[in-house]
């Protein structure tokens, strides 16, 4: 080879590393800022707190997610997984635009994380009080929050838990549709009492996509127990009940 060859050639040698080199970077760069860690799931769970919900349910409501969270059942559920952990994100919801993110997604791998996380639902502070039911908006804001959440996953659930039918907005079947068509599961936790056909409209409007279901609390003392039987089986445990 000669001289003047050698000159030719490295300048592209050079110029292919430089490609691969960053090529790797970027690639390693997109991980390390968009992926915090695969998990098996990502839950978003959102909590109504409209006019119907008064001071002493939102801490039936509160509380009894914060002790679900600390199971030793969900420690196990969450551990039994592929990835040992999933991520959870909390929001509260009401009227139109009426939506907010009390706990930032949070990855959860063992029972001290999801200690952690049970705490910090016990001191999270109600958002909205008085406002009308809009489980479209609400369902319009989650997926969004969904879409975004830093983790690599294949199972991106939404969780609606209320205690009353859509009463402002368009039908929360539109934007569920929407919602589900992108590959997110939709599941309900209807907590019923005087609203008897609650279910059935979580049901017909509200739920939808891979092995959606309706979970119900016959009040918001029954809450905790209907929660924990939730989450369980969103994660994927055997152990029902």
């Amino acid at each position: 080879m000669t001289q003047n060859q050698k000159q030719i050639k490295t300048p592209h040698v050079v110029f292919a590393i430089l490609i691969v080199l960053l090529i790797a970077s970027t690639l390693f760069s997109g991980r390390k800022t968009w992926g915090m860690g695969d998990v098996d799931l990502v839950l978003l769970l959102a909590l109504d707190v409209s006019a119907s919900i008064d001071a002493r349910e939102y801490q039936l409501m509160r509380e009894g997610l914060a002790s679900a969270l600390s199971s030793v059942q969900v420690a196990q559920a969450v551990g039994a997984g592929k990835s040992g952990a999933i991520a959870i994100n909390v929001m509260q919801w009401s009227g139109f635009q009426e939506q907010e993110v009390k706990i930032k997604w949070t990855r959860v791998s063992s029972r001290e994380d999801l200690l952690n996380l049970s705490e910090q639902v016990r001191r999270m502070p109600r958002r909205y009080d008085g406002g009308a039911t809009d489980i479209g908006g609400a369902i319009e804001f989650s997926r969004e929050l969904v879409n975004s959440a830093p983790f690599i996953t294949v199972r991106k659930t939404i969780d609606i838990a209320g205690d009353g039918p859509n009463n402002v907005n368009r039908s929360p079947a539109f934007e569920r549709d929407i919602t589900v068509n992108s590959g997110i599961t939709i599941n309900g936790l209807a907590i019923i009492g005087e609203a008897v056909t609650l279910v059935d409209f979580y049901t017909r409007f509200v739920i939808g996509g891979n092995l959606a279901f309706v979970e119900n609390a016959r009040d918001y003392d029954s809450f905790e127990t209907a929660m924990h039987r939730k989450l369980l089986r969103e994660i994927g445990s055997l152990y029902l009940f």
